[in-house]
């Protein structure tokens, strides 16, 4: 009588001991599953250029697209953003070629720590320069460019790049804002 009770309190004990490893073993799969399907994540990032003369905001234009970032802390792929014209100009004898004049802008993102996002922006802004004065067939192109890499905070409009441009008194300062989309 003894020698089966003591048998039975092993085998309570014995069961006890596997019971656990057993649930944590069937957890471990489905656990693997669940962070390969995890959802990837969203946002939504803003471009503001602004054009500034004599400290007063002359001209604003808005840009705007989607990223999606996996679950693991890398880079996105590159977005782009192309807006403008092409512009025809003279060149020897009869002869035309093109020149692209517009808004430009590379992107990616990566998320990291404290909820803070790492953006790598390019952005290039071109444009024909007009007024009294400019002869048609011999064009002038100007061009901002910016690009690099910045830490911004979710949800706040943050200055990447600001510069004077150097054929008039004109500033442009570039803007970035990253929203995160829940999925």
């Amino acid at each position: 009588m003894q020698k089966r009770s003591l048998i039975n309190a092993f085998a309570i004990l014995f069961l006890a001991t596997i019971s656990p490893l057993a649930r944590s073993a069937q957890q471990a799969p489905a656990k693997e599953a669940e962070s390969q399907s995890k959802p990837t994540d969203s946002y939504k990032v803003e471009f503001a250029v602004n054009e500034i003369e004599n400290g007063r905001k002359i001209n604003s234009r808005s840009y705007m697209m989607l990223l999606r970032a996996e679950p693991l802390p890398k880079w996105t792929d590159r977005q782009r953003i192309r807006v403008g014209s092409r512009v025809p100009f003279a060149t020897a004898g009869d002869s035309f070629q093109y020149q692209d004049v517009g808004m430009n802008i590379d992107c990616r993102l990566m998320p990291i720590g404290n909820g803070n996002i790492a953006i790598d922006a390019n952005l290039e802004y071109s444009s024909l320069e007009g007024g009294p004065g400019a002869n048609p067939q011999h064009p002038v192109f100007r061009q901002v460019r910016s690009g690099g890499e910045a830490v911004v905070a979710p949800d706040k409009p943050t200055v990447i790049a600001e510069m004077d441009d150097v054929a008039s008194t004109h500033r442009y300062v570039f803007e970035v804002k990253v929203t995160k989309i829940n999925p």
